[in-house]
């Protein structure tokens, strides 16, 4: 079985965290009998790097140099970025014609996801909606009129979280169900050795630390994390990580001037290793189709503290394996840390919660019968 996954985002490097759980999907695909190749947009920082499948980086622009667009995400990109977008989706188009597949599965239903509706190939479409490319096309209606088009092709629609199945749904999706990416709950697992792991990473030992992981973008609002730390730091002595870069960062260094407790940690090659250092983790933005960051952190310990916005109820149940506080209220998330805090118990509840629902094994065994299926 050969299956084309088409993606705007995808490692540009080895140790890349943009788009790391397509990978991750691919890979376990591939270690379960498919032949898999990724088609997915070169960018200026994008070097080589082992895989155990092909990987075909499309070219957007003349010169490798040049190519902004696949540098960050389409949304809030900048002018210069955005003015890139019609000499990459022809360069798509023209990349995915030219590949040979049984089944073409399209990660995020717009651009690529109209891209792949627009050809005249008859190879089965899987299309997979991972959050934004649906809650923003039902806010705007002009992004609507792309992702109906997209979903009036697709054989089977895809939702990583039952909010993004209804939202689809109300956008006009047929035949959509839900499979949740999962993680490698091999790979991020408790460590067996927390205290050398932060003495490694230069992190203070005996002191709790709060974690939170992700881009530095406005929707992300680390600023309600920080403004969070600093009510916790009056009741406790705990250590905030930020790990992550992105265009909010300076705002966010600056916001946070003079608090020795808050640490940016810059760009992070080592999610299992960020989340393992930690005792909790936060998850403070509204807009979530259903965070891989949360599962991660959750499948290595962590007490996930997570707003309670879109998805995130699927994957925590308040005062169960974790706690979720209303998105903006920095007083509710200060509160919930500190409970959180006094209870590391639930960073084991909240693993087996990943274990037992959201392992990426289990949930490519359901990829690989939706495939089977399309194909009979």
């Amino acid at each position: 079985m050969r299956v084309l996954a088409v993606t705007p985002s995808y490692p540009r490097f080895q140790g890349d965290y943009h788009g790391r759980f397509i990978h991750d999907h691919c890979k376990a695909l591939h270690e379960s009998g498919v032949q898999v190749t990724v088609l997915a947009p070169r960018s200026r920082s994008t070097r080589p790097f082992p895989t155990p499948f092909e990987v075909n980086r499309f070219p957007s622009m003349p010169s490798k140099r040049m190519a902004l667009l696949p540098e960050r995400t389409m949304k809030g990109a900048p002018a210069p970025h955005l003015a890139q977008i019609p000499p990459y989706l022809a360069s798509a188009y023209i990349h995915l014609l030219g590949e040979a597949a049984d089944i073409i599965h399209v990660h995020w239903a717009i651009p690529l996801g109209f891209i792949a509706a627009l050809t005249p190939r008859k190879t089965p479409l899987v299309v997979t909606c991972h959050g934004s490319d649906c809650t923003l096309a039902y806010s705007n209606p002009w992004l609507r009129t792309f992702v109906r088009k997209t979903f009036s092709r697709a054989t089977r629609v895809v939702a990583v979280s039952d909010y993004i199945r209804r939202v689809a749904v109300i956008l006009g999706a047929r035949n959509v169900e839900v499979i949740y990416l999962g993680v490698d709950t091999d790979k991020f697992r408790p460590p067996a050795d927390k205290r050398g792991l932060r003495e490694r990473m230069g992190l203070p030992v005996d002191r709790p630390i709060v974690g939170t992981l992700g881009r530095l973008v406005r929707d992300k609002r680390i600023g309600d994390f920080i403004e969070a730390a600093r009510l916790v730091s009056e009741e406790t002595d705990a250590v905030f990580l930020i790990g992550g870069t992105g265009p909010e960062e300076a705002r966010l260094k600056s916001s946070a001037k003079g608090r020795d407790e808050i640490v940016f940690l810059g760009e992070t090659h080592d999610p299992a290793g960020f989340h393992g250092a930690c005792d909790v983790t936060v998850l403070a933005s509204a807009r979530e189709g259903l965070s891989i960051s949360l599962q991660e952190a959750m499948a290595t310990g962590c007490v996930p503290v997570a707003s309670d916005g879109v998805g995130c109820r699927e994957l925590v149940k308040d005062g169960e394996n974790g706690f979720l506080f209303q998105p903006g209220d920095v007083y509710g998330l200060a509160r919930k840390i500190l409970q959180a805090l006094e209870d590391p118990s639930l960073g084991m509840r909240a693993r087996e919660t990943i274990r037992e629902g959201f392992d990426v094994r289990e949930n490519v065994s359901r990829y690989m019968r939706l495939y089977e299926g399309l194909l009979r």
